[in-house]
């Protein structure tokens, strides 16, 4: 009997060891995330209905993140991809008519099959090997279709090589990653140190097609981006503990060569200080050359400008999805921000206050802005109190911001309230936001009337271009539940509602109503 104890003691260890071994070389999350968002509003006459109608957003997306490490052959398996699925494409015939259409809003719309990173690497004693698509987050997070070679040198450098097919970067489906022939190659090296890290790289790439910088004119007949040419381009990401209160960061990224010249595209410079025990300083300085915008813009309408913004005399609904007379011309943003935080136990106040300066890239591109006026300053000021659970446990913070923008000025207001419980298994929160917003130049010019009678003419461009749309003076009041949980180790889940009511001054309110769901499991 002792003989048969001590083996069944054996099997039953055995079998412990097998699974924690395999737990500790899998791991896998499932993410599952619903969203509904419609909007509702009541005019006198159809025709002056600004809310989306018939036309809703609602999607399911499914996440999956597996990673296997120390399989045979010294192999790591990384896998990352996701599926959304939403019930119908986008049709015109369909937004013609007036139809019901519910849809997800991503780079195209409609279902999307994105895999995000799924690569085999093998790691050796001073060199790895990785093959598949993955993401080289020392080069500006660059996605590639290809291989990447590392070397280690010592204990705190490491050099790596890398290059392949260059996938869309905006793209959100395997469907539209390619439009073309690609490649982005380059190095990086890296460093690690007790109080010092980054790296650096340099980069080559081919966008096949998509814009990087050149102007494009929809009015052009041909409705093509201008000639794409290769892009090279260096990073610096760097941090630094110069003393034990104080921390600066850096994160550069300059083109070499490009469709739209040399140029730093972009700066990111945050320097922080602990003053003390209950006060933190940061200072900040942004630039940004917004390539990304602007590719994402050109792919967008190049797709969907062919044709004239005509109105279906019956129903009031865009035949085509887009009107744009303007050349889209890649903008430069600088921004200098300051950030204060005074902390006494779970009680903060805190402020910050940010400078924007905002121009054109390369001005000549656009004939239209030769020469005229343009804003080309911005501000903004925040500052809020927040407290984590001083009473009974309760959450609450307020904030309120101004916002001078370049067309427009702003004030929100923010108020949220919540409490956790059963050992924060359980979590419910509250918020209300006000934001009041008005253009530069809203309402009628002097001894204009305030809107052109759409009884004598619905179809005018003055009533669709002029006093009727363009600007906006109103606000938004925007209330929201959070009720999010862990009622298991590895389960977790979210449902979060909110009800938004946007008012403009003379015109029917608009109503939205969204809801989000989230479930994520462990394994």
């Amino acid at each position: 009997m002792k003989r048969i104890a001590v083996a069944a003691a054996l099997l039953c260890l055995a079998t412990t060891a097998r699974a924690q071994d395999l737990k500790d070389r899998f791991n896998i999350k499932l993410t599952l995330t619903g969203m509904y968002l419609t909007e509702q509003q009541a005019a006198a006459k159809p025709e002056l209905n600004e809310a989306s109608g018939g036309l809703s957003l609602g999607w399911v997306d499914l996440r999956t993140v597996m990673d296997a490490r120390r399989l045979p052959g010294q192999f790591e398996l990384h896998l990352d991809g996701r599926v959304r699925i939403t019930p119908d494409e986008f049709s015109t015939d369909k937004a013609t008519a007036g139809a019901t259409q519910i849809l997800s809003r991503g780079y195209f719309g409609g279902r999307e099959y994105e895999v995000r990173q799924a690569y085999a690497r093998r790691r050796g004693e001073r060199v790895d090997f990785a093959l598949g698509r993955m993401i080289v987050n020392e080069a500006d997070a660059l996605k590639i279709d290809g291989a990447r070679l590392w070397v280690r040198f010592g204990k705190h450098w490491d050099v790596s090589a890398f290059g392949g097919s260059y996938p869309n970067p905006y793209s959100r489906s395997i469907f539209t990653d390619y439009n073309g022939f690609t490649f982005a190659g380059g190095a990086d090296t890296s460093y690690t140190y007790d109080k010092i890290w980054g790296s650096v790289s340099a980069v080559g790439a081919y966008l096949g097609g998509l814009d990087d910088g050149g102007p494009f004119d929809p009015a052009n007949p041909n409705g093509k981006p201008s000639a794409e040419t290769p892009r090279v381009f260096f990073t610096w990401t760097d941090f630094v503990r110069l003393a034990s209160w104080l921390d600066f960061f850096s994160d550069l990224v300059v083109d070499a060569t490009g469709a739209a010249g040399a140029q730093l595209t972009r700066a990111d410079l945050t320097a922080t200080g602990r003053l003390g025990k209950h006060l933190t300083l940061r200072i900040g300085y942004d630039h940004l050359s917004s390539l990304a915008i602007e590719m994402y813009l050109i792919s967008l309408i190049s797709n969907n400008v062919l044709g004239s913004f005509a109105l279906n005399r019956a129903q009031y609904v865009p035949t085509t999805m887009i009107e744009n007379n303007l050349i889209i011309s890649r903008t430069a943003r600088d921004q200098g921000r300051l950030a204060a935080d005074v902390t006494f136990g779970k009680l903060s106040i805190f402020a910050e206050g940010r400078i924007r300066h905002r121009s054109l890239a390369n001005p000549g591109e656009d004939p239209q802005f030769n020469g005229a006026p343009t804003p080309t300053l911005a501000l903004d000021g925040t500052i809020g109190l927040r407290d984590r659970g001083s009473l009974a446990g309760i959450r609450a913070g307020t904030w309120i911001s101004y916002i001078a923008d370049y067309r427009a000025n702003s004030i929100i207001f923010d108020l949220d309230i919540g409490r956790s419980f059963w050992d924060e298994k359980l979590s419910i929160d509250a918020a209300f936001l006000y934001a009041r917003t008005k253009d530069a130049g809203a309402g009628p010019p002097p001894g204009q009337p305030p809107c052109i009678n759409p009884a004598a003419n619905p179809f005018s461009n003055a009533f669709y271009l002029g006093t009727c749309t363009g600007t906006r003076d109103g606000a938004e009041y925007e209330l929201g539940f959070t009720v999010s949980g862990s009622p298991w180790k590895k389960w977790l889940g979210l449902l979060d509602y909110r009800l938004v009511v946007d008012e403009t001054g003379g015109k029917p309110d608009i109503l939205t109503h969204m809801l989000l769901l989230r479930i994520e499991a462990r394994f």
